[in-house]
């Protein structure tokens, strides 16, 4: 494939004939810089349409003549439209009947990954998830639609099912993480070492759809792991080594999952201090043992949050609970309190009474308050990931769908959402690579002072039989005598 094929060579003068004549009509025709830009883009996109069924049907052609045909039987060609971020291509591939198996092979599909039923390209894929990260559905369909001129013109259904096919990725990416490490005892290959490790962890609870539309709750849990925080500007800080996992899980599976993805990213056995910050919901206790020596404490929103719900209407009470949960002083807490739940009456009392036990059920996890100042980032964390994006008045989601999108999120707070589309669609790289050869078309550097002379060795058709054609005489001639003399 290294080769310059003369027909190959006549498709790629038609399409940059195809560009200058279009880029001149529009010069020509257009007296709005914003249509000349739109046309432009049109333009290219056309161009690139083009270009891209000129490369697959090449590959088509290389995979046909490279088979092994004593096995693999040529029966037919059939069409297959893919929507690309420059428009719809349709490529008409070969359709093999393997001898052996009698079973039916498509080998451009099966090189390239595709699926049966995928319709968008990775990088398509990846624009898609990219936007249904940010917006609804129906909102990413027509900013995608309105950002490539109508290139990329999907249903909202279409960028749900996009969702729906990496995020399932994701998800049995997450449990044969888990099941190497529990299940087969396998060590986690990270690599980072650190002495210390933050780990907050939350659940949000968003709107599910329950039987014949009744309303139901699901509890998405988020974990954020950091080495620390360090200083970026006045009164603002970020966390070192961030790393976030999110999932529709339970307790021992989510804490599981944590730990072999946290184990992909740092050296676990190395960690000497590791603390474990939540809101006091047993399933975070008990998740907190998970890691080896880790120390479960109650982080410092949860608890501001549970004193002002308590105690916001006696500003003396709040002011001497936090002195006492400062010199972690149980009898003065319950003092205060009981002082507090005597001058309070109604509702009032009510709150004050809930304090009291919400402290006395966390008094450990307040009394293991060495490390914070390094927790309460967790409800920051959970608003910029997950809130939202899946809080959204109105919005209902099914368990699989919300596994599925939550997971993604945590993937793009990790910068790596942009390589699951790839991940979606496996390529065979060494059945690519034997296709279209090792060997490129190369010029050496004393070469491209005399373009002219390159072409007429590389261009056999300028010299050949072929030159009195019309496409050789008018248009490779005239573009190679037009090309400048210096690189």
């Amino acid at each position: 494939m290294g080769e310059v094929s003369m027909w190959l060579v006549r498709e790629i003068m038609d399409l940059i004939l195809l560009l200058v004549h279009g880029i001149s009509e529009l010069l020509r025709t257009r007296h709005d810089f914003m249509e000349l830009e739109k046309g432009i883009f049109r333009l290219v996109q056309e161009v690139a349409r083009r270009a891209l069924v000129l490369a697959l049907h090449r590959l088509d052609d290389e995979l046909m003549r490279r088979r092994d045909a004593a096995r693999y039987e040529l029966v037919h060609s059939k069409p297959r439209t893919i929507v690309t971020p420059f428009g719809k291509v349709q490529v008409r591939r070969r359709y093999y009947r393997d001898r052996q198996s009698g079973e039916g092979h498509f080998l451009l599909d099966e090189a390239l990954g595709w699926t049966a039923r995928q319709r968008l390209s990775p990088w398509a894929t990846e624009l898609a998830v990219a936007m249904a990260a940010e917006m609804p559905y129906h909102r990413a369909a027509a900013v995608l639609a309105k950002l490539t001129l109508g290139g990329m013109d999907v249903r909202a259904m279409s960028v749900w099912r996009e969702v729906q096919e990496v995020g399932a990725v994701r998800v049995e990416q997450a449990e044969a993480q888990r099941r190497a490490v529990f299940d087969r005892g396998e060590v986690p290959a990270g690599q980072r070492r650190t002495e210390r490790l933050r780990i907050e962890v939350d659940e949000v609870v968003v709107q599910g759809r329950g039987p014949r539309g009744a309303h139901r709750h699901l509890g998405l849990k988020l974990a954020v792991g950091y080495e620390g925080k360090e200083q970026v500007g006045q009164n603002r800080w970020q966390l070192v080594e961030r790393r976030v996992t999110a999932g529709l899980a339970s307790a021992e599976v989510f804490s599981e999952q944590t730990y072999a993805d946290f184990g992909s990213k740092w050296d676990l056995s190395a960690v000497q201090d590791v603390v474990v910050g939540g809101d006091g919901a047993p399933w975070v206790k008990q998740w907190a043992g998970t890691f080896a020596g880790a120390r479960y404490q109650l982080d410092p929103f949860h608890l501001r949050r549970a004193l002002l719900e308590g105690l916001s209407h006696d500003e003396e009470a709040y002011r001497k609970a936090v002195e006492a949960l400062k010199a972690k002083d149980w009898s003065q807490v319950e003092q205060v309190l009981a002082t507090a739940e005597r001058a309070s009456r109604g509702a009032q009392r009510k709150r004050v009474a809930g304090l009291r036990k919400y402290l006395q059920e966390n008094w450990d996890g307040i009394c293991r308050s060495g490390a914070a100042d390094s927790l309460g980032t967790i409800e920051g964390q959970v608003f910029h990931h997950v809130a939202r994006r899946m809080k959204r008045h109105g919005a209902q989601w099914s368990d699989r769908g919300a596994d599925h999108l939550v997971r993604l999120l945590a993937a793009r707070a990790n910068g790596e959402l942009a390589v699951m589309g790839r991940q979606a669609w496996p390529m065979q790289s060494e059945v690519l690579r034997q296709a279209t050869g090792s060997t490129a078309i190369r010029v050496q550097p004393g070469e491209l002072n005399d373009p002219e002379a390159w072409l007429r060795v590389n261009l056999p058709a300028l010299s050949g039989p072929a030159a009195g054609s019309p496409w050789v005489k008018y248009v490779l001639r005239e573009l190679v005598r037009a090309l400048p003399r210096s690189a």
